[in-house]
């Protein structure tokens, strides 16, 4: 083995245009079957980070007219009908959590006089307790709080540590959501999954109609 290591080395010596391009394929080959591992690791092989993630189901449909979307997966989401009658059936499920955009893209929130955007969701009372959310500030929405369209609002670690600096003070504060008046209930702990990709809001508000 350290014979032909040797060899091809000297090879290489002698032809060193040849052996530029080799190392350079090889760096390029290696680097993008990292960055692919990378990503396949992040969004398929990786758990969320909830409570039994093998358990953890995304129910959508087909068929339906385009740009009909109710939760904003477009012509795959569930109507609000359907999804509260396969609440209703907790023989199938242990628990069922749906979540709505306020807007297909960043919505206008502001704090103060500081107006910014980042995403926000309506979401059912049982999204955060449904997904395992730890609240390091506070306390999560709850059934009540759908029942009733109070004006609490969840606000995820990221955040809360970019925005307010981890700040616990801001939670009573009130936030302004296109708008309307929100107060600031709770403040998510670190490494909670709803803020991650697929459960990805900045903010999280309990079902309610708000202004377009």
């Amino acid at each position: 083995m350290l014979q032909d290591f040797r060899f091809a080395l000297r090879q290489l010596r002698r032809t060193p245009v040849f052996a530029c391009v080799t190392i350079l394929t090889l760096a390029l080959g290696i680097g993008a079957n990292t960055a692919v591992f990378s990503v396949m690791n992040a969004v398929v092989l990786r758990w969320l980070p909830v409570a039994h993630p093998e358990q953890l189901v995304f129910l959508h449909t087909t068929g339906q007219p385009s740009n009909s979307s109710q939760t904003g997966h477009d012509d795959t989401s569930l109507t609000l009908p359907i999804y509260e009658q396969l609440r209703t059936e907790s023989r199938i499920f242990s628990d069922l959590i749906a979540f709505v955009p306020l807007d297909t893209n960043r919505t206008a929130i502001r704090h103060g006089s500081e107006p910014e955007t980042a995403w926000a969701d309506m979401v059912s009372g049982n999204f955060f307790s449904g997904l395992g959310v730890r609240m390091a500030r506070g306390r999560a929405l709850t059934m009540d709080d759908e029942r009733r369209h109070t004006q609490d609002a969840v606000l995820s670690y990221g955040f809360w540590t970019r925005r307010f600096g981890r700040n616990p003070s801001i939670v009573g504060d009130t936030l302004f959501v296109k708008a309307c008046p929100s107060r600031s209930s709770a403040l998510q702990a670190r490494s909670s999954p709803a803020s991650s990709t697929t459960t990805r809001p900045t903010c999280g508000f309990p079902f309610r109609i708000v202004p377009s």
